[in-house]
């Protein structure tokens, strides 16, 4: 199969011959595979591009490609497009240039592409793999927290490094997830890019890897930025995740169901009738919209039809009964001790806690799994 593996640089001009020689060595030990080594500097000042052009001249399998330094991200999908498009890459082998990342772990990413993977993680968080022992408490904690942050805040815990660069993938992953990337940046790059993988159904495999801390240079990480970036990526995904999913359709059709209700309240109260009449008769006429509009799009993969629609309505009136009585008696208990004038406020109350009961019975009991 044809492989690149991507190398970012910026001033590497220490570390960059190593990790080419170590990475050529180890192919050695893997069949099958034709390698390109795709360089992508971020024009570095300190000549690494022109050790990369020197080297070039004896190893015809070294690409060199140069940009202006916009992060780590943009120069991982920058390279990412050049292996796709001019290189032709079937796989793609993501690794630091700083020498972090030890080659000799190269033949247990493709074996695991081999076995069926179609994203293989390096991972320093399960059995096998490990952090430095010389990292200072304050970046093991920030490696750790930023880990754990994304594991249970996405949900995804059966991954246990995201935020890692060493990484093996399927070219499909690749040209699916590319036009999603260019907004991000730094190591929220990494977990992006995994978890819109992940999302597409990417069978995943970790590899144990030793993480070993650079000799030379200096690191790129900004620890107050990265668990800052980290945090927004995750609070972001969930919130999205949550409104496109069965409880944000139920949201929508909850808002067309309040309108009901309050127009129906209104209209009786000006009638002349108690709120708590008005507040139960436009509930149960929000009940009859809702059930239609959950169990054609809210459920719709769990669907009710035919006969069995006029039951599971008469189940789900029933059920619906609690967010009647829930609001009809708060606003009646709210006006008998405040007053008739307050009636809104212990309405919108009974409607809140009415929204929990409904759907929590919705989704267990009319439309379960």
């Amino acid at each position: 199969m044809n492989t690149v593996v991507i190398l970012p640089t910026f001033n590497e001009k220490e570390n960059i011959l190593t990790m080419l020689e170590g990475v050529s060595a180890a192919w050695l030990q893997i069949p099958h595979h034709k390698l390109t080594i795709l360089v992508v500097d971020d024009q570095s000042p300190d000549g690494t591009g022109d050790l990369v052009r020197a080297y070039q001249k004896k190893h015809a399998n070294v690409t060199l490609i140069s940009k202006k330094k916009e992060g780590l991200g943009s120069a991982l999908l920058f390279g990412m497009n050049y292996a796709l498009d001019t290189l032709k890459a079937e796989v793609i082998v993501q690794m630091d240039a700083d020498l972090s990342h030890d080659p000799v772990a190269l033949p247990l990413f493709m074996a695991a592409i081999s076995k069926g993977a179609d994203f293989a993680v390096g991972s320093r968080y399960i059995p096998g793999g490990s952090i430095p022992d010389n990292w200072g408490l304050h970046r093991k904690l920030f490696s750790i927290m930023g880990n754990a942050i994304v594991r249970f805040g996405l949900g995804y815990t059966a991954v246990h490094d995201w935020t890692g660069g060493y990484r093996a993938y399927l070219r499909s992953f690749a040209a699916a997830a590319r036009g999603e990337l260019s907004s991000y940046q730094g190591y929220v790059f990494q977990i992006a890019y995994l978890h819109k993988s992940v999302r597409r159904g990417a069978k995943i495999t970790e590899v144990p890897i030793h993480f070993t801390d650079r000799k030379f240079g200096h690191s790129k990480i900004a620890p107050s930025q990265y668990i800052r970036d980290v945090l927004r990526y995750v609070i972001g995904a969930r919130v999205k995740a949550t409104l496109s999913g069965s409880f944000g359709k139920f949201l929508v059709v909850g808002s067309v169901g309040f309108i009901i209700n309050t127009t129906i309240l209104e209209i009786v109260v000006r009638l002349g009738f108690h709120p708590a009449l008005g507040s139960g008769v436009g509930a149960e006429l929000a009940i009859v919209s809702n059930f239609f509009l959950n169990n054609g799009w809210t459920f719709g993969s769990r669907r009710v039809k035919g006969i069995r629609a006029i039951g599971k309505f008469f189940q789900f009136n029933m059920t619906s009964a609690g967010a009647i009585l829930i609001q009809a008696g708060t606003v009646w208990t709210g006006t008998m001790l405040f007053g008739v004038s307050f009636y809104r406020w212990f309405y919108l109350l009974g409607v809140g806690i009415g929204l929990v009961w409904n759907y929590t019975m919705y989704s267990k009991v009319i439309w379960k799994k």
